[in-house]
């Protein structure tokens, strides 16, 4: 068995290393679990990237800018993995979300043994997202980059994963969660000058017809019903955030 625990995916989101340094406690042995820096230059410059986002770069390029060359890099270490933990922060209101880009068997198990509130599987990014090169991939997307509370969630439920997979043998709470599944379809964009509306909440429905984003003169109409995902002002330049179809 082999784990990776992946950090700095992003190199502003450094709960990460908080994360690293509780997990290091469980004394697991070092070939078994390798903790990861992924895009240690844009971590030192305390960048989110350098050249592109390295979560919309895999599988790489041998020639390429900064990150496509580190996701060609990065790519045959993450498939040698049988498990790969990638640890996230978010600057929106969405907390406790498991993310995958596929749901086999395997995955499902991993996901029932944690049982986080929401589990996004994301066929928007599914083929350039760094947890796509694994044969398990789950990246943890709990709350914002200085929450204690989320720091906590992602480490209780990193053991509760050990235990099932019999890494280690810790009493820990059962949660009683229901996880609660989007399939996470298609980007929603952000025209300049347009913001969301206060009312528009991560997992709440916005209906056909409803409004969600206004630039004061104009206004932005949904065409369908949608779950909006990892929405959010300063999250991303381009777009608010993602839209989402529940599944279960």
């Amino acid at each position: 068995m082999k784990i990776i625990l992946n950090i700095l995916t992003h190199g502003d989101e450094r709960i990460g290393l908080k994360v690293v340094r509780e997990i290091k406690k469980l004394n697991i042995d070092k070939d078994t679990l390798v903790a990861q820096i992924a895009n240690r230059r844009a971590f030192e410059l305390r960048k989110r990237f350098i050249d592109q986002d390295l979560n919309r770069s895999f599988p790489g390029k041998k020639e390429g800018n900064h990150e496509e060359k580190l996701a060609y890099k990065i790519s045959p270490i993450v498939k040698s993995a049988d498990i790969v933990i990638d640890i996230h922060s978010t600057k929106s209101e969405l907390k406790d979300a498991v993310i995958v880009t596929k749901l086999d068997i395997n995955t499902r198990k991993c996901i029932e043994a944690m049982r986080p509130k929401y589990v996004l599987i994301m066929n928007a990014t599914r083929d350039t997202a760094l947890i796509s090169q694994a044969k398990i991939g789950l990246a943890f997307e709990y709350g914002k980059d200085n929450n204690s509370i989320a720091l906590k969630k992602i480490v209780t439920d990193i053991k509760k994963l050990f235990c099932y997979i019999g890494l280690v043998d810790i009493k820990l709470p059962k949660s009683k969660t229901v996880a609660k599944y989007f399939d996470v379809v298609s980007e929603v964009a952000k025209p300049k000058g347009y913001k969301l509306l206060k009312k528009i909440k991560n997992y709440k429905i916005i209906h056909k017809g409803e409004v969600f984003a206004t630039n004061g003169k104009h206004e932005l109409i949904a065409e369908e019903n949608f779950y909006p995902i990892l929405f959010g002002e300063k999250n991303y330049k381009t777009i608010f955030g993602f839209r989402g179809k529940k599944i279960f």
